[in-house]
């Protein structure tokens, strides 16, 4: 006589592990469908939780909001009153956009014909004989815009956290231009839905281990 049993052996696995005690009741595509949920709510809590320094940052909601780049937010967010200051301009105070996951040239500025490359210098502030040669073109770029190499010698990116511009060494000196970037930004909205979905998860893996019958 066959016997079908509850398993809490089945409801312990998908405790430790979501989607194993699925897969001990002999229903392997229901346990990877639950496993591949958990995963993607975890993976979502993480992305939107960055920078992540210790475990606090995966349960605290204001970070996400003001969470910080290589340069950090804080220092992103700075005015300098030495110089074109952007809010007495009328313009919107320094806000952190985000991480870059893509950037491409968009559309040609000017040609930089001076030799100026060797201010060009990984993760350093853009140098006053760069700022001149923006201004002496009319594009207002703010000092404390910071220099990055994306390959050595003949590309870098120029960032005053208003606009992003390409640096490209070409055959007649530095060619300009504007860019287009994709950008993501932590939301702490993201972050309770990945939450909300992880329980989900976790819960009904859980509990249809622990209602589901196997065979013995």
């Amino acid at each position: 006589m066959v016997k079908a049993t509850r398993s809490y052996r089945a409801m312990l696995l998908s405790m430790i592990i979501p989607g194993l005690g699925q897969i001990y009741l002999r229903k392997p595509l229901k346990g990877i469908i639950i496993f591949i949920g958990i995963i993607s709510a975890m993976m979502l809590i993480y992305a939107n939780s960055l920078p992540v320094t210790s475990w606090r940052d995966l349960i605290r909601l204001y970070r996400t909001e003001a969470a910080s780049d290589e340069g950090g937010a804080a220092e992103q967010m700075e005015t300098y009153s030495d110089t074109d200051a952007p809010t007495s301009e009328g313009k919107h105070p320094k806000q952190w956009r985000g991480y870059t996951l893509y950037t491409s040239d968009n559309k040609f500025m000017f040609r930089i014909t001076a030799d100026l490359e060797s201010y060009l210098v990984d993760k350093k502030v853009l140098s006053a004989e760069l700022v001149r040669e923006f201004r002496k073109h009319k594009v207002l770029i703010y000092k404390g815009a910071t220099v990055a190499t994306k390959k050595e010698g003949s590309w870098w990116l120029i960032d005053d956290y208003y606009q992003t511009y390409s640096v490209r060494k070409s055959e007649y000196g530095l060619d300009v231009y504007s860019t287009a970037q994709w950008r993501f930004r932590p939301r702490w909205q993201f972050k309770i839905s990945g939450l909300i979905q992880l329980l989900l998860f976790w819960g009904y893996a859980v509990v249809d281990s622990w209602i589901g019958r196997r065979e013995e």
